[in-house]
């Protein structure tokens, strides 16, 4: 299948907003991961990658894109989701290559960005009203086999967390965990919502890593944690 051609619009705006990570019509999200920065440059490297966000023509499929902060100060994470079912990986790297910052030149390192189609949006049975504003968002890479072990995988997780921990999921500040199977079949991505980095925090070290050492990752750990910075949706 062919790459997305560009589409010539109104440059996209920033926004304040926090992303939807679950919107329905987002079949691949293509994520990125950049690490090795430190506090002074990540300011400059963030404002880099936002303009050339804006600058740049956006291919069709591409609903909005997201770049979040590394709370530590030394990565960033971009989160690109897309309306393109059916598209492969490699088409979707090709259509949003020219988006894509020179991670060298900024100071950091990525490998390649990974495409992954949303499979599970988990929430607490009972969340605050009003909703509070979401400052945390840990996200974890986790290798896999194939497509069919990284879903089995997932829901045998989230089955031991609620024989363990019980199905109401009433952890202090957890909004949603967003689980991510890979389109290429190997991995998992997930992107968690928090409204603190400290109940995060609690609950990675009190939760996640003995369940992660119940499914056999415990040496992948629980990735890295990060507040959002901006989201730039697409025009029209």
């Amino acid at each position: 299948m062919t790459a997305p051609g560009p589409e010539e619009t109104t440059i996209p705006g920033t926004s304040d907003v926090r992303p939807d990570i679950g919107r329905q019509d987002v079949t691949i999200a293509l994520v990125d991961e950049a690490v090795g920065g430190s506090p002074e440059r990540l300011e400059s490297a963030a404002a880099a990658v936002v303009a050339r966000w804006r600058s740049t023509p956006w291919p069709e499929g591409l609903v909005a894109l997201s770049l979040f902060t590394g709370t530590d100060g030394t990565s960033l994470l971009t989160y690109a989701q897309w309306d393109t079912d059916g598209t492969s990986q490699e088409a979707l790297r090709e259509a949003a290559r020219d988006l894509r910052p020179d991670w060298h030149a900024l100071g950091l390192s990525a490998g390649e960005p990974r495409a992954f189609e949303p499979y599970r949006v988990v929430r607490p049975t009972d969340l605050p009203e009003p909703l509070p504003v979401v400052q945390c968002y840990p996200a974890a890479f986790f290798a896999m086999n194939d497509g069919r072990t990284a879903r089995a995988w997932v829901d045998g997780l989230l089955g031991k967390e609620e024989k363990t921990e019980g199905e109401d999921r009433a952890y202090p500040g957890a909004l949603a965990a967003n689980f991510h199977v890979s389109a290429d079949d190997d991995g998992i991505f997930l992107l968690s919502e928090w409204a603190s980095e400290a109940e995060a925090v609690v609950h990675i070290k009190e939760v996640i890593e003995p369940l992660l050492e119940y499914m056999g990752q415990a040496e992948a750990g629980a990735g890295r944690r990060y507040a959002f910075h901006t989201t730039v949706p697409a025009a029209g």
